[in-house]
């Protein structure tokens, strides 16, 4: 798994759908600074990549979770990727939001599931969690069976391992935190001085400085 995770991070520093900027932080959405950004979008303009995402993903969802039999992805941001894991493995798909539309059907859930249908989750990044355990405790109360996540990369905080580990989430992903940074320094793309900052970061996002 290793071996995996250092070549998907290599790829997307690569392509800079993941940067770190210690000294020029981004402002995340939640209201944190934080070095490193993931911009998952960037991966629906490189086919090659995409491709690759696609099939590990696939991949690591049929070994991890062989019993499944819905596609469940984030929205908005996984909808893409889960939607071709789902064409990759020939499975029915469906996509949720973390918070209910407050117009038209007001649904959480877009697409027709059945009641106890196994559903694998695809995020495309797991940070805090929050958007996790939202769409877990959608599916759930529609009646599904909510047997795993597969995402595409772990920032490893956690604040969002236990928020998944108190749900009884399981994640398994592509990439991690550890191999971005692995990669970052060996590609030179981060210096050994600035990487105790984005490790500070990592420890506690909420009272990290640049």
């Amino acid at each position: 798994m290793k071996e995996l995770n250092d070549f998907v991070a290599a790829k997307l520093l690569k392509m800079k759908a993941i940067k770190i900027q210690p000294n020029n932080p981004f402002n995340w959405g939640n209201g944190w600074i934080s070095p490193i950004y993931f911009d998952s979008r960037k991966l629906l303009s490189y086919p090659q990549v995409r491709s690759l995402i696609k099939i590990e993903l696939a991949r690591l969802v049929v070994e991890k979770y062989p019993e499944v039999e819905v596609i469940a992805a984030i929205a908005p941001n996984a909808i893409a990727i889960g939607y071709a894991v789902a064409e990759e493995l020939g499975l029915p798909f469906v996509y949720v939001h973390p918070r209910p539309k407050d117009h038209g059907l007001e649904n959480s859930i877009e697409g027709d599931l059945r009641p106890r249908q196994k559903v694998v989750i695809i995020e495309d990044q797991v940070s805090k969690g929050a958007n996790c355990t939202r769409v877990q405790e959608a599916l759930l109360k529609d009646g599904s069976n909510v047997i795993g996540m597969a995402s595409i990369f772990d920032y490893e905080l956690t604040e969002g391992h236990k928020k998944l580990e108190q749900k009884g989430l399981r994640n398994h992903s592509l990439t991690t935190f550890e191999a971005i940074i692995r990669k970052a320094i060996e590609h030179e793309t981060l210096s050994v001085a600035n990487e105790e900052k984005v490790r500070a970061w990592q420890r506690d996002p909420q009272a990290w400085e640049k």
